[in-house]
């Protein structure tokens, strides 16, 4: 008897010890799993946020380099600049004048510090300091510097090269420009920019990460490193290096646009992310110390240690439950098997029969409640596949794989049903309730008619909707699959008295973009159905014809004027109308667009906006937020979200300023838009006013700046011209006060995105005057 209780016991403990081990190898697995998801989650959070702050330094700089390029395209157009380079002997007074031209420019671009001007054959110098032969410039370091390249940056002192520079070991950054006003002559004539070496250091300030060694490149287009700035724990902005061979920094050719990467120099292993910039083809490098990225996972990693010994506790209490239910059976089996005395009591065979015919009746019920939920359970996972619940699809892979839905076709086609019963049909039916057996109806023909497809899934969305999946060999539908979809149309009012519309979306190559092509097929119903009634269409037609190039570069303008009126129901049009226009477009590359949309909104909106850094902290958030969007609906609810309260923001803006200042303004600019010595400075006067105070308080009534506000009434006027009457554009030009036809050419393009001419072309068509007048 205490034999049979002890073999009993060990039999019990080797129970206990199977499971538990299996729950630590499980516990382990899991642990590992987890932490490493943390930590690759960890690292590319820290490498976004990195690209994002680079990529508003890409931006300062873009828009330090633009107006450079606008600097020097106003000197080459410039009629006192042109004698001056063109001249070879010494004007005093033409020198004069050009300096004048220059030192205005310098004034209204306050982070250029000297404008200098050389002439080539006279071999003199013109500065917004100073004029002469004399500047302590070297020509020849310029020209050698420059090569063949359109422009070069360096950065150098410039203490001793002008008399008027009060610090003489003051750095800057050297932008060499080259003017050809001399194309015959074999020489060329240079613009040189220095730029404050503050600009940058303000520009990097938000990336500055305290309390840790850092270090920023700025790399150009040759590969040559500019300039290299650091910052040690204890410093708050970065200092300032010459540039260097860049031998111990990464090599750039191979990269894409941005990135990150792992690097490591003596002593130091380095996480860079970088950017570069395709207008200025500069790469921007953002080096931290690796345990700044890692430092992070401490926490995480003694709250997983910490959570690993509690679940092998728990598991330990489960594996001592598990194993004294286990062997409850067999224990039982065994006292039926054999008696108190060690005698057997029946055959062994039998009683395991026995006990796995049980076990087996229990399995079949199973099964036959898993085949009845099978349909219901198929339509919930395509309705998350529908909808875009990327999270959800990628945590039941296996399950769509059990259900049969395939995540791996070449191709997929989302194909969308509306279906309305007609008239006499409502009365022989008696009612909806009755559409039970026209509907399943539907579903059977739909998938006969699909078979050439390599899959067919065919699921309810609403009241009278439904929604067909097809997996495809190649990325169209075939002439078979169509002809089967117009067979549709004209079977189901013929048989069954329901009338038909079938909306047809893109050809995609993953299941990511199914919710983008699914989102355009609803729009397309919503809008469309009335025009397409009983037919087959697609979801990118559209009733009139609509140039896509006109509209994706204009809708920043709408958006921007939506804002201003607060009317966020047209913001939601204008979405819905953008997404609808997309055709071939990835769900990936259709939030990388609205992003650079809102981007280009806040831009419009900056000078309102710059003093509250709360509030574009926030915005900013938001706009990042956009890129963990999942599907069309995140999507499209953060970028209302943003764009209602910028419209909020900008509205209280303009109850607290000043506003008769700035209508007065504003009315006056509408009247006197054709002066063209309209300037910020002379409205000043009017309304007496500092001309700063004024632009600030005009910005927050009206939304935008000073110079945006005029250039925009002038180019309005400008196009009702064009379309209106035959005169040239250069008379256009000036009757709108703007003297320089280039520069009016310029800012023509940048808001129609077309030249003056062939805007009137496309308005007005070509007269004879016009033609002579290109």
């Amino acid at each position: 008897m205490i034999k049979k209780l002890q073999n009993r016991e060990k039999l019990s403990t080797t129970y206990l010890w199977s499971i538990f081990i299996v729950v630590i190898i499980i516990d382990f697995l899991i642990t590992v799993a987890l932490f490493s998801i943390y930590c690759a989650a960890q690292i590319s959070t820290a490498a976004k946020n990195s690209v994002s702050q680079l990529e508003q330094v890409r931006t300062s700089t873009d828009i330090l380099f633009e107006s450079m390029e606008a600097v020097v395209n106003q000197l080459a157009n410039d009629a006192d600049t042109a004698t001056f380079l063109l001249g070879e002997s010494t004007n005093r007074l033409r020198e004069a004048a050009v300096g004048l031209k220059i030192r205005t420019l310098c004034t209204a671009n306050p982070y250029l510090r000297f404008i200098t001007l050389y002439n080539d054959t006279s071999k003199r110098f013109v500065s917004s300091g100073y004029a002469g032969d004399d500047i302590k410039l070297n020509a020849q370091e310029f020209y050698d510097r420059l090569g063949d390249q359109p422009y070069v940056c360096f950065f150098r002192p410039i203490g001793d090269a002008y008399n008027v520079q009060l610090n003489k070991k003051a750095m800057a950054y050297t932008f060499v420009f080259r003017i050809n006003l001399k194309p015959n002559s074999g020489s060329s004539d240079l613009v040189i920019i220095d730029v404050n070496e503050s600009y940058f250091n303000n520009a990097l300030a938000p990336i500055r990460v305290e309390e840790h060694e850092q270090r920023v490149l700025l790399q150009g287009t040759e590969q040559e490193f500019i300039a290299e700035m650091s910052a040690l724990p204890a410093q708050e902005l970065f200092s300032v290096a010459a540039g260097g061979s860049g031998a111990d920094y990464p090599e750039a050719k191979s990269m894409e646009s941005s990135g990150s990467m792992f690097f490591h120099t003596p002593g130091q292993f380095w996480f860079t992310t970088y950017v570069r910039s395709a207008k200025v083809g500069w790469t921007f490098y953002n080096m931290l110390p690796y345990q700044v990225v890692l430092g992070a996972l401490v926490t995480p990693a003694i709250l997983t240690v910490t959570m690993t010994l509690l679940t092998l506790a728990f598991g330990y209490v489960l594996s001592r439950w598990l194993s004294t239910h286990l062997y409850q059976p067999i224990k039982a089996l065994y006292e039926n098997y054999v008696d108190s005395a060690g005698e057997k009591k029946g055959n062994e065979l039998e009683l395991l029969s026995q006990a796995f015919s049980d076990m087996y009746l229990k399995a079949d019920e199973l099964e036959k409640g898993l085949i009845a939920s099978f349909h219901e359970s198929k339509n919930f996972y395509l309705r998350a596949l529908l909808s875009g619940e990327r999270e959800r699809v990628q945590g039941s892979l296996s399950t769509y794989r059990r259900l049969g839905i395939n995540l791996n076709a070449p191709y997929y086609e989302v194909v969308v049903l509306e279906c309305v019963p007609q008239e006499d049909m409502s009365r022989e039916v008696g009612g909806k309730e009755n559409l039970f057996i026209p509907y399943y109806a539907l579903e059977n023909i739909t998938r006969e008619l699909m078979g050439p497809a390599l899959g067919v899934e065919f699921m309810r969305i609403g009241e009278n909707h439904f929604a067909v999946l097809l997996y495809l060999e190649e990325p169209q539908l075939n002439d078979t699959l169509r002809q089967g979809l117009e067979t549709i149309v004209d079977l189901m009012p013929r048989e069954f008295h329901i009338d038909t519309s079938i909306c047809v979306g893109q050809v995609v190559d993953s299941w990511m973009d199914i919710n983008l092509v699914y989102e355009q097929e609803k729009i397309a119903l919503h809008s469309r159905t009335a025009s397409h009634y009983g037919r087959v269409f697609f979801a990118w037609d559209a009733p009139e014809a609509m140039s896509s190039d006109l509209y994706y570069s204009g809708l920043h303008t709408r958006l921007a004027d939506c804002v201003r009126s607060g009317d966020l129901e047209a913001c939601a049009r204008e979405f819905d109308q953008a997404l609808a226009a997309m055709k071939e477009i990835s769900f990936k590359s259709a939030r990388t667009y609205f992003r650079h949309i809102l981007m280009s909104v806040l831009d419009v909106f900056f000078a309102a906006l710059e003093r509250d850094n709360e509030f574009f902290s926030k915005m900013m958030e938001r706009l990042e937020s956009l890129d963990r969007c999942e599907n069309v609906r995140a999507l499209r609810s953060v970028f209302l979200e943003l764009l209602s309260s910028l419209s909020y923001r900008l509205s209280v803006g303009r109850k607290n300023s000043n506003q008769d200042a700035a209508l007065q303004t504003k009315a006056y600019i509408d009247e006197h838009y054709d002066d063209p010595e309209l300037s910020l400075r002379m409205l000043a006067e009017r309304v007496q006013l500092s001309p700063a105070y004024l632009g600030r308080v005009f910005t927050a009534v009206t939304a935008y700046a000073f110079n945006d506000y005029v250039n925009q009434v002038r180019l309005e006027k400008a196009a009702e011209l064009l379309r209106n009457t035959r005169m040239p554009v250069s008379r256009v030009s000036e009757s709108v006060g703007v003297l320089n036809t280039n520069y009016f050419y310029s800012l023509f393009k940048k808001r129609y995105g077309v030249t003056p001419s062939a805007y009137r072309k496309g308005g007005c068509g070509k007269e004879p005057e016009e033609a002579a007048d290109e």
